[in-house]
Protein backbone atom coordinates (compact mmCIF):
# COMPACT_ATOMS: atom_id res chain seq x y z
CA UNK A 1 0.00 0.00 0.00
CA UNK A 2 1.44 3.38 -1.01
CA UNK A 3 -0.61 5.67 1.23
CA UNK A 4 -3.86 5.76 3.10
CA UNK A 5 -5.95 8.85 3.83
CA UNK A 6 -9.67 9.50 4.05
CA UNK A 7 -10.13 8.70 0.35
CA UNK A 8 -6.83 7.34 -0.94
CA UNK A 9 -5.78 3.73 -1.23
CA UNK A 10 -3.77 2.78 -4.28
CA UNK A 11 -1.59 -0.30 -4.52
CA UNK A 12 1.67 -0.20 -6.46
CA UNK A 13 1.55 -2.13 -9.68
CA UNK A 14 -2.21 -2.58 -9.60
CA UNK A 15 -3.14 0.73 -11.21
CA UNK A 16 -5.48 0.65 -14.18
CA UNK A 17 -3.89 3.78 -15.62
CA UNK A 18 -2.36 3.59 -19.09
CA UNK A 19 1.28 2.72 -19.54
CA UNK A 20 1.73 5.33 -22.31
CA UNK A 21 5.32 6.56 -22.14
CA UNK A 22 4.52 10.22 -22.80
CA UNK A 23 2.47 10.22 -19.62
CA UNK A 24 5.56 9.31 -17.64
CA UNK A 25 7.10 12.70 -18.42
CA UNK A 26 7.16 15.02 -15.50
CA UNK A 27 7.84 18.63 -14.53
CA UNK A 28 5.87 20.00 -17.48
CA UNK A 29 2.60 21.89 -17.63
CA UNK A 30 -0.26 19.77 -18.96
CA UNK A 31 -3.67 20.73 -20.28
CA UNK A 32 -5.92 17.79 -19.44
CA UNK A 33 -9.50 16.78 -20.17
CA UNK A 34 -11.30 14.04 -18.27
CA UNK A 35 -14.81 12.88 -19.20
CA UNK A 36 -17.47 11.00 -17.31
CA UNK A 37 -18.20 7.54 -18.63
CA UNK A 38 -21.01 7.63 -21.16
CA UNK A 39 -24.35 7.09 -19.44
CA UNK A 40 -23.16 8.42 -16.06
CA UNK A 41 -25.42 11.10 -14.59
CA UNK A 42 -24.03 14.60 -15.06
CA UNK A 43 -22.40 16.41 -12.17
CA UNK A 44 -24.57 18.80 -10.14
CA UNK A 45 -23.66 21.81 -7.96
CA UNK A 46 -22.97 19.86 -4.77
CA UNK A 47 -20.77 17.43 -6.70
CA UNK A 48 -18.72 20.30 -8.15
CA UNK A 49 -18.07 21.36 -4.55
CA UNK A 50 -16.90 17.82 -3.76
CA UNK A 51 -14.67 17.81 -6.85
CA UNK A 52 -13.06 21.05 -5.68
CA UNK A 53 -12.37 19.41 -2.33
CA UNK A 54 -10.77 16.41 -4.05
CA UNK A 55 -8.55 18.70 -6.14
CA UNK A 56 -7.51 20.56 -3.01
CA UNK A 57 -6.75 17.39 -1.05
CA UNK A 58 -4.86 15.82 -3.96
CA UNK A 59 -2.83 18.99 -4.46
CA UNK A 60 -1.92 19.05 -0.76
CA UNK A 61 -1.07 15.35 -0.72
CA UNK A 62 0.90 15.17 -3.99
CA UNK A 63 2.25 18.69 -4.36
CA UNK A 64 1.29 19.43 -7.97
CA UNK A 65 0.72 23.00 -9.14
CA UNK A 66 -2.87 23.92 -10.10
CA UNK A 67 -2.78 26.69 -12.72
CA UNK A 68 -6.40 26.68 -13.91
CA UNK A 69 -9.53 24.55 -14.14
CA UNK A 70 -13.15 24.38 -15.23
CA UNK A 71 -15.70 21.81 -14.11
CA UNK A 72 -18.48 21.05 -16.55
CA UNK A 73 -21.50 18.76 -16.10
CA UNK A 74 -19.87 15.91 -18.05
CA UNK A 75 -16.11 16.63 -17.91
CA UNK A 76 -13.40 18.83 -16.51
CA UNK A 77 -10.32 20.59 -17.85
CA UNK A 78 -7.28 21.62 -15.86
CA UNK A 79 -3.84 23.07 -16.29
CA UNK A 80 -1.59 21.05 -13.99
CA UNK A 81 2.14 21.07 -13.34
CA UNK A 82 3.33 17.88 -11.62
CA UNK A 83 6.75 18.67 -10.20
CA UNK A 84 9.47 16.04 -10.57
CA UNK A 85 9.26 13.11 -9.85
CA UNK A 86 5.44 13.28 -9.85
CA UNK A 87 3.75 12.38 -13.17
CA UNK A 88 0.51 13.62 -14.69
CA UNK A 89 -0.77 10.02 -14.71
CA UNK A 90 -0.28 9.79 -10.95
CA UNK A 91 -2.10 13.10 -10.38
CA UNK A 92 -5.10 12.06 -12.49
CA UNK A 93 -5.14 8.61 -10.92
CA UNK A 94 -5.51 10.20 -7.50
CA UNK A 95 -8.14 12.75 -8.53
CA UNK A 96 -10.23 10.24 -10.46
CA UNK A 97 -10.03 7.57 -7.77
CA UNK A 98 -10.97 9.88 -4.90
CA UNK A 99 -13.70 11.70 -6.78
CA UNK A 100 -15.20 8.41 -8.04
CA UNK A 101 -15.29 7.04 -4.52
CA UNK A 102 -16.95 10.20 -3.19
CA UNK A 103 -19.45 10.42 -6.06
CA UNK A 104 -20.43 6.77 -5.65
CA UNK A 105 -20.92 7.25 -1.93
CA UNK A 106 -23.10 10.35 -2.41
CA UNK A 107 -25.08 8.85 -5.28
CA UNK A 108 -25.49 5.41 -3.74
CA UNK A 109 -23.83 3.85 -6.79
CA UNK A 110 -20.75 1.76 -7.43
CA UNK A 111 -18.17 1.40 -10.14
CA UNK A 112 -16.18 3.56 -12.48
CA UNK A 113 -17.28 7.16 -12.95
CA UNK A 114 -14.58 8.62 -15.20
CA UNK A 115 -13.41 7.32 -18.55
CA UNK A 116 -10.30 5.20 -18.21
CA UNK A 117 -8.16 7.43 -20.41
CA UNK A 118 -7.78 11.18 -20.27
CA UNK A 119 -6.65 13.66 -22.87
CA UNK A 120 -3.45 15.56 -22.18
CA UNK A 121 -1.23 17.98 -24.01
CA UNK A 122 2.04 19.61 -23.00
CA UNK A 123 1.70 23.36 -22.87
CA UNK A 124 4.54 24.41 -25.14
CA UNK A 125 4.84 28.15 -24.47
CA UNK A 126 3.30 31.15 -22.72
CA UNK A 127 1.01 31.88 -25.68
CA UNK A 128 -0.43 28.36 -25.64
CA UNK A 129 -0.84 28.60 -21.86
CA UNK A 130 -3.00 31.70 -22.34
CA UNK A 131 -4.98 30.03 -25.13
CA UNK A 132 -5.72 26.98 -22.95
CA UNK A 133 -6.85 29.18 -20.06
CA UNK A 134 -9.18 31.09 -22.36
CA UNK A 135 -10.53 27.87 -23.88
CA UNK A 136 -11.31 26.49 -20.40
CA UNK A 137 -12.83 29.66 -19.03
CA UNK A 138 -15.13 30.20 -22.03
CA UNK A 139 -16.29 26.57 -22.12
CA UNK A 140 -19.39 27.26 -19.94
CA UNK A 141 -20.29 30.19 -22.22
CA UNK A 142 -19.94 28.05 -25.38
CA UNK A 143 -22.13 25.36 -23.78
CA UNK A 144 -24.83 27.92 -22.89
CA UNK A 145 -24.50 27.48 -19.12
CA UNK A 146 -23.77 31.20 -18.53
CA UNK A 147 -23.56 34.38 -20.58
CA UNK A 148 -20.12 35.43 -19.25
CA UNK A 149 -17.23 33.35 -17.90
CA UNK A 150 -17.13 35.20 -14.55
CA UNK A 151 -20.66 33.88 -13.83
CA UNK A 152 -19.48 30.22 -13.78
CA UNK A 153 -18.41 29.57 -10.20
CA UNK A 154 -16.78 26.26 -11.11
CA UNK A 155 -13.76 27.62 -12.95
CA UNK A 156 -10.58 29.49 -12.16
CA UNK A 157 -11.64 32.53 -14.24
CA UNK A 158 -12.22 34.81 -11.24
CA UNK A 159 -8.82 33.87 -9.80
CA UNK A 160 -7.43 36.20 -12.46
CA UNK A 161 -9.58 39.21 -11.51
CA UNK A 162 -7.80 42.41 -10.59
CA UNK A 163 -10.04 43.04 -7.59
CA UNK A 164 -8.81 41.16 -4.48
CA UNK A 165 -12.36 40.86 -3.10
CA UNK A 166 -13.34 38.80 -6.16
CA UNK A 167 -10.26 36.57 -5.95
CA UNK A 168 -10.78 35.84 -2.25
CA UNK A 169 -14.32 34.61 -3.00
CA UNK A 170 -13.07 31.92 -5.38
CA UNK A 171 -13.85 28.42 -4.10
CA UNK A 172 -10.24 27.30 -4.56
CA UNK A 173 -7.12 29.38 -5.03
CA UNK A 174 -4.92 28.47 -7.96
CA UNK A 175 -1.13 28.66 -8.00
CA UNK A 176 0.22 31.68 -9.85
CA UNK A 177 3.36 31.36 -11.94
CA UNK A 178 5.09 33.58 -14.44
CA UNK A 179 5.89 31.81 -17.68
CA UNK A 180 8.65 33.56 -19.58
CA UNK A 181 7.99 34.13 -23.28
CA UNK A 182 10.64 31.54 -24.09
CA UNK A 183 8.99 28.80 -21.96
CA UNK A 184 9.39 25.49 -23.79
CA UNK A 185 8.79 21.94 -22.75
Amino acid sequence: VVATTNCFLIRRGLSKMSNVHRLKDTDKIFFITTNLIWGTAELVESEFEMLLQVFSESRNRLGFVLLGYVFMPDHFHALLWPRHPLTISRVLQDIKYCSSRNLNRVRGTAGTVWQHQFSDRFVRDAEEFQQRLEYMHYNPVRKGLVANPEEWRWSSYNNFALEPEIVTQCPIQIDYVHLPDNYRV
